[in-house]
């Protein structure tokens, strides 16, 4: 008698899991590495550290949770408007 049982392969969950750098997805650092040469450099506000870092934090707690929530946000800022007389 045949087997005729699906074939299931062992999959590493890394291979299935996103590549993250810093734990947030590649279009946020850029966002984040952006406003800090802008504020830091570009106009010498030092302060201004904080409230980037604390961005930083919101985006990694966010990408926790879904690894995709940044990049729809983005995709949702992106897309034009439609509107229909």
């Amino acid at each position: 008698m045949i087997n005729m049982k699906p074939h299931s392969e062992v999959v590493h969950r890394s291979l299935l899991q996103r590549d993250l750098m810093g734990g947030i997805p590649q279009i946020g650092l850029l966002i984040i590495f952006i406003l800090c040469v802008v504020f830091i450099y570009g106009f010498r506000l030092y302060f201004s550290a904080i409230p980037i870092f604390v961005a930083y934090l919101v985006m990694r707690g966010l990408t926790k949770r879904d690894n995709w929530l940044i990049d729809f946000f983005i995709e949702a800022i992106k897309q034009k408007d439609v509107y229909i007389p």
